[in-house]
């Protein structure tokens, strides 16, 4: 595969589901195809983008935060076209964290100057995915 090849690749999401030590759900999207494939030397800069939601038993959004979830999902992917890419979704404990890796990472700096949560690492292999992938 050549480095560009991380675009390219089709999609395969799978859900893996496991518990908190306290018993409360963590749910974790993830691209298979990526994971499986990975790494790619030209898509290097992981970019975690994390924001609350409203506090439920379970710790997984409601109905109210749902809709909100998925447009900023939509505005992280759309921001990303063709410099990056969404490869992991994880939710737990209130909380929604997006994983994308990236060649570059201007696309996610007006999301850290709204005052969401960004972090930006260089992770040439994918170690974080392959985390996540064994979650």
């Amino acid at each position: 595969m050549t480095a560009s090849d991380l675009l390219a690749v089709p999609a395969d999401w799978v859900t893996l589901r496991t518990r908190t030590e306290e018993g409360k759900p963590i749910v974790v999207l993830l691209d298979r195809a990526i994971a499986t494939t990975a790494p790619y030397p030209d898509f290097t800069c992981q970019v975690a983008v994390a924001v609350p939601f409203s506090d439920t038993p379970d710790g997984l959004p409601g109905e109210d935060d749902v809709a909100r979830l998925r447009q900023l999902e939509q505005q992280l992917v759309d921001a990303a076209t063709g410099v990056g890419r969404l490869v992991a979704v994880m939710t737990l404990e209130s909380l929604r964290e997006w994983v994308l890796y990236a060649r570059s990472t201007e696309w996610a700096v007006p999301f850290a100057e709204a005052g969401i949560s960004v972090q930006i690492g260089e992770d040439p292999d994918y170690q974080g995915l392959l985390e996540l992938a064994g979650a």
